[in-house]
């Protein structure tokens, strides 16, 4: 948007005049714009979350009720103004988030115009219900590609939307506010947006629309490590032809873009002819999602709408974004004020289950809608299928009509829709389902009957619903879980351990290296002294921990069980073409039981942005009372175990016997008497040949007990 639109409105949001401006207006222009029109309230909007509000009060006074703020903010303070200076206020009782609606008789349908964000262009009111024609014009009368219509009496409303192509639709029939906004941003998702451009940002550094910016998830960025690591995973399950040697991986918004490199000789004028053609770039979320991407997708339009694609999955619900925009303009007012107001916190209470359970469930309908629009004429049923992880998806769907049966294909914009429903129900005290199953049957002149299955793998899965065990493993560290049931944790570990093992593409992690000591005694005996407490927030989440007990957010494990545990600390600089280099520092520790995947841990994640980032305090202390409590009790029970004949696994793919090491991957054997050492170096454990100088094996830091490995190997070499 390229001018400013000034509207003037009453206290319940009907516009009683609006124009376009090319610069925003003053003060005195919003209050000589609202005496023209005889309102008490001007808003001047540019972009979707940039409006500026101006209101009179109770002795004629102009002044700035909030600038640069949502819609969401805006009608909030409005109403709150209006009740302050007006005690009778104008406006009705609509909801004060998601859409608005003109006064209108009782029992009226009333249509608005809308983008978007709910923010309204224009109204309409019927003694009838519209018909998608009318819905059509009103949208076309405003430009505005959305039409939101409910009774003014009534809780549901219906969402039209014109498509890319210039059609008008029922997108979502007979919904709530809250759920016709979830719709209404998926289709605009799928229909409109192209990717954030520089002339969609607003004052402040808002986005111009609301899927610009990605979330950060709940346990912190992925390393490049990880998103090489994933793409060869795919490349090897899907049997691509690509290269899994020498990956490179590009930091941006929403993840890592994973590329084979190609060098190219500038000198020699001719060596364009030697570079392939047709080789894909793989998109890697925080949360673990892979997207094969076309070279001939441009790389900044792929990015950006993978970004919007996390985005709109890991959003927010409504309410909840409300409440926090809310306290956020309360707290900036206050320090505006100098604190004369006394708000010392601002506290936002997480929703109860039931309001999380309703949020997800309200969302099937439009699933069903959406799945019903793609069978063939005539049917009477569906049967949809959805087996999801964050990183693999099955999906199936038929339709059958009398004795016949079609399958067909769901298309990948209502996968996302899909995807955001998954997201919504896996905060849930049990988490992300495993399966969704949908039945919808109807019959001429009857209203359709949905049915619902969530599926938590109380019983193992059909074999064409079953996905590699790589998958749940990348599902079990985005959402975790309280239980796993028996035979997946089976499946998963089955397939043996973690297999990121790719070295880090940028960065480096570091780690004290250990006082070597005696090779017959277990190496770093606890001291006796003080009994260390570490009791503090994280991230809104307690953390607390002791030598006895260590508990973050809802995870917790007594330190007498923990059989595995790692810390790293990471530093990755960024460099991308024409843009200046950014640095990120992570912190990781973590604890758990085995299996690795799908057991009980407690993981913790700190992370700071710039170059020279200090090392969180938290993190030191946890790293100092594995030391001294946790490790030297794992190492003699690794080393009791060898000598009694057994082979351990230590770094999640070494396995450790009397007779010496060996791994799968890369694929080697080693006797004690031909390994020289095993020494920590940049983020790994580096373990090397007798006289050869380059490490024959190379096990990250991140990996359960890597740590462990050069006073474990220390203590059996003969």
């Amino acid at each position: 948007m390229t001018g400013y639109v000034m509207a003037a409105t009453d206290a319940g949001g009907e516009r009683l005049g609006e124009r376009v401006v090319p610069t925003a207006p003053t003060l005195g222009e919003a209050a000589e714009y609202g005496d023209r029109h005889r309102t008490d309230y001007v808003s001047v909007r540019h972009g979707h979350d940039d409006i500026t509000l101006y209101g009179r009060d109770a002795t004629g006074t102009w002044s700035v009720l909030v600038a640069h703020a949502p819609a969401a903010v805006v009608v909030d303070t409005r109403r709150r103004h209006d009740a302050l200076c007006r005690p009778e206020p104008a406006w009705d009782g609509s909801p004060p988030v998601g859409y608005e609606y003109a006064p209108a008789p009782d029992g009226a349908h009333v249509l608005t115009a809308i983008d978007v964000s709910g923010e309204p262009f224009g109204q309409r009111v019927s003694s009838t219900a519209p018909t998608l024609a009318e819905a059509a014009g009103l949208g076309e009368l405003h430009e505005a590609d959305y039409v939101v219509a409910g009774r003014d009496d009534g809780d549901v409303v219906t969402l039209y939307g014109r498509d890319a192509g210039g059609s008008w639709s029922v997108i979502a029939a007979d919904v709530d506010a809250e759920t016709a906004e979830e719709v209404c941003l998926w289709f605009d998702l799928t229909q409109h947006y192209r990717g954030r451009s520089a002339a969609g940002t607003g004052p402040g550094g808002r986005a111009g629309h609301p899927l610009d910016h990605v979330p950060m998830p709940e346990g912190g960025r992925m390393t490049a490590a990880q998103a090489i690591s994933l793409v060869v995973e795919r490349i090897r399950e899907r049997r691509l032809d690509h290269p899994v040697q020498g990956l490179a991986a590009d930091r941006f918004a929403a993840g890592w873009s994973v590329y084979a490199p190609v060098d190219v000789d500038e000198s020699d004028p001719m060596a364009f002819l030697d570079m392939p053609v047709g080789r894909s770039v793989f998109l890697v979320s925080d949360v673990g999602r892979v997207k094969e991407i076309p070279s001939a997708i441009p790389p900044q339009q792929a990015e950006d709408m993978f970004t919007a694609e996390e985005a709109y999955v890991r959003r927010k619900p409504a309410e909840e974004r409300f409440m926090a925009d809310l306290r956020d303009e309360v707290m900036r007012l206050d320090s505006a004020s100098e604190a004369s107001a006394g708000i010392g916190s601002f506290t936002i209470e997480p929703p109860a289950e039931e309001v999380i359970a309703a949020g997800a469930s309200r969302l099937i309908a439009p699933i069903a809608q959406q799945l019903a629009l793609l069978g063939p004429p005539g049917w009477d049923r569906l049967v949809a299928a959805f087996s999801f992880t964050v990183s693999g998806e099955v999906a199936q769907l038929r339709f059958r009509s009398g004795n016949r049966s079609t399958e067909v294909r769901v298309p990948e914009q209502i996968a996302v829709l899909v995807r955001r429903q998954r997201h919504l129900a896996a905060r849930m005290p049990a988490g992300p389902w495993w399966r969704l199953l949908l039945t919808v049957s109807h019959s001429a002149g009857t209203n359709a009957r949905i049915t619902t299955e969530y599926d938590y793998g109380d019983q193992p899965f059909p074999d064409d619903h079953l996905l590699a065990p790589a998958h749940y493993r990348d599902d079990l560290a985005a959402y975790p879980r309280p239980h796993t049931p028996a035979w997946l944790s089976a499946h998963v570990g089955g397939a043996g351990a973690a297999t990121r093992t790719a070295p880090q593409a940028t960065g480096a992690t570091t780690r004290p290296s250990p006082p070597r000591q005696d090779r017959t005694v277990p190496a770093r005996p606890a001291q006796p002294g003080p009994v260390p407490v570490l009791d503090t927030q994280v991230r809104r989440k307690r953390l607390y921990a002791d030598p006895q007990v260590i508990t973050f957010g809802r995870h917790t494990l007594a330190l007498d069980q923990v059989e595995w545990v790692s810390y790293t600390a990471t530093h990755t600089a960024t460099k991308r073409f024409l843009y200046p280099t950014t640095h990120d520092s992570t912190w990781d520790f973590a604890v758990g039981r085995y299996p690795y995947h799908g057991g009980p841990l407690v993981r913790v994640h700190f992370f700071q942005a710039g170059r020279r980032a200090e090392q969180p305090e938290e993190w030191t202390f946890l790293v100092n009372l594995a030391r001294r409590y946790l490790e030297p009790r794992l190492l003699t029970e690794l080393v009791a175990r060898v000598r009694r004949g057994q082979t351990v696994t230590v770094g999640g793919s070494v396995q450790v016997n009397q007779a010496g090491i060996a791994c799968a991957r890369p694929r080697l054997s080693l006797p004690w008497e031909s390994i020289s050492a095993a020494q920590p170096y940049n983020g790994a454990i580096h373990v090397c040949r007798a006289g050869v100088e380059k490490p024959v094996l190379t096990v990250p830091l991140s990996h359960p007990n890597a740590g462990l490995i050069p006073d474990l190997f220390a203590a059996l070499t003969p």
